[in-house]
């Protein structure tokens, strides 16, 4: 028998199989796009969220840098006396890094940084806002600094909270470390004379007109009057009060003997000399401020500088730190501010008839930095020093704290470590 082909109208069990795939088709379009609209919605959060912490992390950042500013002494204090000078010591108290109506017993540099009333430093036009703290890692509940009134601390650690919007915050905390030179002058012109037993006494000659004027008191006028000489020994006092009564104009207290106790420690022996003068010839030359002879300008008043020669130099002029190993010439009366350290050499010679004058401090000590291998394990203390001054013309040597602290800045806190926590 022959079998009929099936025809259309018999395909019942294939009805609707087109609406089933289409609806299986538009789920699928619907949850692709229902993921895009997620994961877009997502990325826009996020990316509100990583600019907020952005902001934040400025913020973290900017109070570090606000913080070293005002330890560097660039800014004036706000709510305390005019005439306290920002240190590591000063950073740490709050009685001194905080303004008087502050009654936080945190240092926070209330009085060098303007804080709202909320306890934020809020930059202008910034988005951002921050609040800082200061303390000493090696002393943190001040017990040391309390007990001794000549602690001074060797880093301080700052930590900074930065703040953005929709409530972000970043922590970032950094250590700050002195070089090795701090030190309060005891006269404008500091001699430190030959060790005792030695028998040699220094040459001295300010010079006998009465147009060189020298001075102990201050001339920024904060702080109170040095003796204008400062001497070691007897002897030395004794050829300083001849030399005062030769002509050159001498400002009372004129001459002083200053103990051995009361000099900076790289005085205080020949040994601790050269180590300090090691110490900072390694780094002037990390600083780029090494020389082995030396002419002409150290630095600027717009720009006080660190300058290590070893060797003679001349000086023309300039600003900063100057270390001379060997002997400095002081051509023409220059004009200088801040700390002058002949060290070594020992022999400052003023020539010419120039009207420069030398506002800060003037060490000058004499002593061998090396000598043969025969000479080994014999001593080498201090010698005697020397001080000439020739011609004429209008020159003022005086102290001056200010210019003394720009000196010290000049070497530069050091940043050892920065991170975030």
């Amino acid at each position: 028998m022959k079998r009929q082909p099936k025809r259309v109208s018999d395909r019942h069990g294939e009805k609707g199989a087109a609406l089933v795939i289409s609806i299986l088709i538009a789920t699928l379009l619907l949850a692709v796009a229902g993921t895009v609209i997620l994961t877009s919605g997502m990325s826009a959060v996020t990316s509100i969220d990583a600019t907020a912490e952005l902001q934040a992390y400025y913020g973290a950042e900017s109070g570090l840098e606000a913080a070293l500013n005002a330890v560097r002494g660039h800014v004036q204090p706000n709510g305390i006396a005019g005439t306290t000078r920002m240190g590591f010591r000063n950073a740490v108290d709050p009685g001194k890094s905080n303004r008087n109506s502050d009654s936080s017993t945190t240092a926070r540099l209330s009085a060098w940084l303007n804080y709202d009333n909320d306890g934020r430093v809020r930059p202008t036009g910034a988005n951002f806002s921050y609040s800082v703290t200061v303390t000493d890692p090696d002393d943190p509940n001040g017990t040391t600094r309390s007990a001794n009134a000549t602690y001074r601390p060797s880093r301080i650690q700052v930590q900074s909270t930065g703040y953005g919007p929709n409530g972000s915050v970043k922590r970032m905390e950094m250590i700050v470390q002195k070089t090795h030179f701090d030190f309060d002058p005891k006269a404008m012109l500091m001699m430190r004379g030959a060790d005792d037993g030695s028998g040699s006494t220094m040459q001295f000659d300010i010079g006998s007109s009465n147009a060189k004027y020298y001075s102990g008191h201050d001339h920024a006028g904060i702080v109170g009057a040095l003796p204008t000489f400062g001497v070691t020994n007897p002897a030395d006092q004794g050829i300083a009060n001849d030399a005062i009564t030769k002509g050159a104009t001498v400002a009372d207290v004129k001459t002083a003997q200053v103990p051995n106790g009361d000099l900076p420690e790289w005085l205080k022996s020949a040994d601790t000399a050269r180590l300090f003068l090691n110490d900072m010839q390694i780094v002037a030359r990390s600083m780029g401020r090494y020389y082995t002879s030396f002419s002409g300008m150290a630095g600027t008043t717009a720009s006080p500088a660190f300058t290590f020669v070893n060797g003679d130099a001349v000086l023309d002029g300039g600003a900063g730190l100057l270390i001379v190993t060997g002997d400095l010439v002081l051509n023409g009366n220059p004009s200088f501010n801040g700390v002058v350290l002949v060290l070594g050499g020992g022999t400052i010679n003023r020539n010419g008839g120039g009207n420069g004058n030398i506002f800060g401090s003037i060490f000058v000590a004499k002593f061998a930095r090396s000598w043969p291998s025969s000479e080994n394990g014999q001593p080498h203390p201090f010698l005697a020093p020397a001080f000439y001054t020739n011609g004429g013309g209008n020159a003022n040597l005086e102290y001056d704290s200010v210019w003394v602290q720009k000196a010290k800045d000049a070497l530069g806190d050091i940043v050892r470590d920065v991170r975030e926590y």
